[in-house]
């Protein structure tokens, strides 16, 4: 797996500083609309998913310093998501499977090292996503007038931490959803307008149906995970509907890779 793990780190490094490079960008984006916009009322937030624009209190806060990554959360999974397609499905595109179970016939080892290397992908990405967002927080609080006193206490760095791992492993869950359309379809583009279109289209028409379909569906839970819970679902049953959904993409992925034909 090692072997493998190092391979794909090697053929991925150009697609996945981009990925990196995209998230961070999104994520000073969103923190600069933050910032910019900010507002005491309640409103739709720029990272989507029903967050709310923070009021100046909620900026000034320990945790308001990386207000702009948790609303980027939801953009910096489809950056992930599209990262996992574009890798599982380009060796079935291009026919490269074929040389890879070659050189090491154990299929689990082969996509294990692929998703370990893309693991450490999201890994950089989010953390230069974090920094980036924190840079911008510093840089653009003395514009908006926002206290920063309470950024620099043990308590801002835990929520920084918690935070960043928050979304780190809602962005990895993310990936492995790209990972399994990518597996069914063998397309990157395909698995890439399926996801994006069950967010935006599938997910919304749900919700038209059933009003709390929000609280178990993968967009909601993750985004209810990245946040640390809400007053109608706890953090606990958010990490363990995560759990539960990345256990599925994960199982369904290496099933599906290990019981399909190449050819097919």
């Amino acid at each position: 797996m090692l072997r493998t793990f190092s391979s794909e780190m090697i053929r991925f490094r150009r697609t996945g500083l981009i990925g990196a490079g995209i998230m961070a960008a999104f994520t000073v984006l969103v923190t600069t609309l933050t910032f910019v916009g900010f507002d005491e009322s309640a409103g739709p937030g720029p990272g989507g998913g029903g967050r709310a624009l923070p009021g100046t209190s909620d900026l000034a806060a320990a945790d308001g310093l990386v207000s702009g990554l948790a609303s980027a959360a939801t953009m910096i999974g489809i950056v992930a998501l599209a990262l996992f397609a574009i890798s599982v499905a380009r060796d079935y595109e291009r026919g490269t499977i074929r040389q890879l179970l070659v050189g090491e016939p154990r299929r689990a080892l082969v996509l294990g090292g692929k998703i370990l290397a893309l693991i450490s992908v999201v890994a950089v990405g989010v953390t230069v996503s974090a920094l980036g967002g924190i840079a911008a927080a510093f840089a653009l609080a003395p514009v908006a007038g926002v206290s920063t006193a309470a950024w620099t206490t043990g308590a801002a760095v835990s929520a920084a931490s918690s935070t960043t791992v928050n979304v780190m492993v809602a962005t990895v869950v993310w990936g492995l959803a790209g990972a399994v359309l990518a597996m069914v379809t063998r397309s990157a583009s395909a698995a890439i307008t399926v996801g994006i279109g069950y967010l935006l289209v599938g997910e919304q028409l749900l919700q038209l149906v059933w009003d709390t379909s929000s609280d178990w569906l993968v967009s909601g839970t993750l985004s209810t995970f990245t946040t640390g819970g809400t007053d109608l679902v706890s953090y606990g049953r958010s990490t363990i509907l995560l759990m539960l959904y990345a256990a599925a993409f994960a199982t369904a992925t290496f099933v599906l890779f290990q019981r399909r034909d190449i050819t097919d």
